[in-house]
This record gives C-alpha cells, sequence and structure tokens, in this order.
C-alpha cells in the first residue's frame, strides 16, 4: 500500500434535526452573528429564529447569484461579527468561506488571491449548514469565485477557507426545487466518481467515494421520482462523503472542464458535470495510458451505476444513466449557449485546470474536444 495522508479539520455533525444544535457550537462569547444564506427564507428561518431566540445579534448577508470576489469584496462593509454562520447551498457556503477569509484581508481578495496562507485561527469562527446535497463544501478547504477581471473562475484554497464546524441535517434540503437537486446530486455523484478514480486516490478516500457512488445514485433517483423522505438522508451523506474524498484526493476531466465552461457559459456546475461524466469516463478507458489498475476502478464505478440504471446497450454499462439524466431533462451543453467554434479553445484551456491534472489519465486537447462534442 503506499503512503497517504488524509485531513478533516471541520468538526461534522449529521443527521434529521441537528440544525438545532447551532447553539451548542456557537463559540460562547459569540454575541454577534453574520448569517449568509440564499434569497429564500425558507430554510434559514430556522436557524436565524434560534440565534434571534438566545439574544444573539444577527447580520445578514443574502447571495442571490452566483459568488464572485467583487460581491464578496463589497460584502465586507458589514460591522465586526464574532462568528459567520452560512445557511445554503454550495455557492452560498463558498460565499461564506470566502468572507471569512476576506473580512481578515480588509475587502481585499484579488484574482491572485489562489492560495491563501490565513489560518482558521486568523479568522472568526465559521459554522455551516448545507441546504443542499451536491458540492460537500461543508468540508473542503477551497471556494470557487468569479474573477474580477475576467469571465473566469477561479478557485480560492487555504486552511481558513475549512469550516469550523458543519450540521448536515437532511431536513433543510427538503424544499429544494427538482432542478437544483438533480443538478447537485449530480455533483455528488460526479465527485465521488472522479475522486474515487482521481491518480491521487487512496484507500481511505475509496472507503468513502467507493459504496457512495451507488448509494448516492439511488438515493438521488428515488427523491426525484418518489419524493422518498428516506433518501434524503443518504443523499446528504452521498454528498458528505464526496467532500471528504475530493478534499484528499482530487477529482478529475470532468471537473477540469465544467470550472472552464462556468467561466464561459450560463451552465450551473452540477449540470455541466452530470452531462460531461460518462463522455469523461468513455474516454478515460479508451486512453492509451489506462492501466489494468485504472480500468479495474474505472469499471467499478461503471458497475454500480449500471446497478441502478439498466444499461439500454449491452456494451455500453452507463447507457441506462444517459437515458435517465435525459428523461430528467438534464441539459445538453449547447443548453447554455456552449459553441462548437468555441470547443478547441475550452479544451485547450482544460488541459491544465487542476482537476484535469488529477484526473487517472492524461487528456489531451483532441482527447477533452471529443468529450465536448459529445456532450453537446
Amino acid at each position: 500500500m503506499n503512503e497517504f495522508s488524509f485531513s478533516c479539520k471541520t468538526q461534522v455533525h449529521f443527521g434529521a434535526g441537528v440544525h438545532r444544535k447551532l447553539l451548542d457550537v456557537l463559540p460562547k462569547c459569540a454575541k454577534s452573528v453574520l448569517l449568509v444564506k440564499g434569497v429564500s427564507d425558507k430554510t434559514s428561518a430556522p436557524v436565524r429564529a434560534l440565534l434571534t431566540d438566545a439574544g444573539v445579534k444577527v447580520k445578514t448577508v443574502v447571495c442571490d447569484s452566483e459568488p464572485t470576489i467583487r460581491t464578496v469584496n463589497d460584502a465586507c462593509s458589514v460591522d465586526r461579527c464574532d462568528c459567520i454562520v452560512v445557511c445554503g447551498g454550495g455557492s452560498v457556503i463558498d460565499t461564506g468561506k470566502a468572507l471569512r477569509v476576506a473580512l481578515q484581508k480588509g475587502g481585499a481578495l484579488t484574482d491572485d488571491d489562489f492560495a491563501l496562507t490565513h489560518s482558521a485561527e486568523d479568522c472568526v469562527p465559521l459554522i455551516v449548514l448545507p441546504t443542499t446535497a451536491g458540492t460537500g463544501a461543508e468540508v473542503t478547504s477551497n471556494a470557487v469565485l468569479g474573477a474580477l477581471n475576467s469571465f473566469a473562475k477561479i478557485s480560492l484554497r487555504g486552511p481558513a477557507l475549512q469550516p469550523d464546524v458543519a450540521l448536515v441535517d437532511p431536513t433543510l434540503m427538503l424544499s429544494a426545487p427538482k432542478s437544483v437537486v438533480l443538478y447537485s446530486g449530480l455533483d455528488a455523484v460526479v465527485q465521488n466518481i472522479e475522486a474515487y478514480t482521481s491518480a491521487y486516490s487512496s484507500p481511505l478516500t475509496q472507503a468513502f467515494s467507493g459504496p457512495a457512488i451507488k448509494s448516492t445514485l439511488m438515493a438521488l433517483r428515488d427523491v426525484l421520482e418518489s419524493g422518498h423522505a428516506g433518501a434524503w438522508s443518504q443523499l446528504a451523506f452521498g454528498s458528505l462523503s464526496s467532500g471528504l474524498a475530493l478534499a484528499n484526493g482530487g477529482l478529475g476531466a470532468a471537473h477540469g472542464l465544467a470550472s472552464v465552461l462556468g467561466g464561459a457559459c450560463s451552465g450551473p456546475h452540477g449540470a455541466l458535470c452530470g452531462r460531461l461524466l460518462t463522455p469523461v469516463m468513455r474516454a478515460n478507458i479508451k486512453s492509451p495510458f489506462c492501466t489494468v489498475r485504472i480500468q479495474s476502478d474505472i469499471e467499478f464505478c461503471q458497475n454500480a451505476i449500471a446497478q441502478v440504471f439498466e444499461p439500454t446497450d449491452p456494451v455500453d454499462p452507463c447507457s441506462g444513466f444517459d437515458r435517465w439524466v435525459d428523461a430528467q431533462d438534464l441539459p445538453r451543453l449547447s443548453h447554455w449557449g456552449v459553441r462548437t467554434d468555441q470547443m478547441e479553445s475550452l479544451a485547450q484551456s482544460a488541459v491544465m485546470a487542476s482537476s484535469s491534472l488529477k484526473n487517472c489519465v492524461n487528456l489531451d486537447a483532441n482527447e477533452l474536444t471529443q468529450v465536448l462534442r459529445e456532450a453537446h
């Protein structure tokens, strides 16, 4: 067994109703809290009520769009707080994580702040309550923001972006719209698959991501097709597992392409990842760099998919999944404005994306262009 390392500095509480533990994990000295939330009050209202009923002063930052460095810096105009509490989906959590560092820097984040050296001890405490099952951002040390001086998206990374506490409560996720459930759930699926097959995977990251592939797919199907209440916990756990795995083992080319596409089109990240997944898996297994071990890892993932979605093509184990996402109206890349004349340049950019560099095999620009064509 090769040497590996694994880290998770976030204290995780998981289960239905754990949002009520907020006051237990809130720093005792916290008299003023900055609540970072989405537009809807439906999921954040009980969190706010817990704080205000306890006499905690609450100031609010509302996230009404994808976060950018500019919007995060602008939010630093709020008065000083003793703790940041984030209640929302992946973009809201990324906003709160970046805001934690921006407050320490006096609202001066820039496009060059890829690697942040601040430690968590330098910043105010950060508690997150995810309201979607998808990104696993509650246990990762990065945040994706739109750049200041271009349409690109950049990934800030550093220990201060790791939340101190995560309260993962499936009951906070029940009101998410179907499209959000689909896109975020597919993100969790792709993260588990790419973390499992990543060139930087380990026995421990595979222990988290491997079993979660099938169970997350089943939960996503059951939530969308029948509204099965019990499936929400498994979906939330699949998202959490994907976050732990990707934070310690990296991802792959689907996320590398999605990161580039995110700056070039209007497609939600999870929708892009979901549409890119099977073309990337096919490219990986066809690659001349696909070793016996890599092929075994990919086939493990393919078999997990086939056990949930019966293949419609006997030679393509992922064909049933492709048919299912079509039935769920998952848009193709063309829907989001991706043009065929952009594909070569997008693929060239994606080759050097950080996630692509951790893909199980090296895919060149021609191979990534073919992936884009298949997903278009």
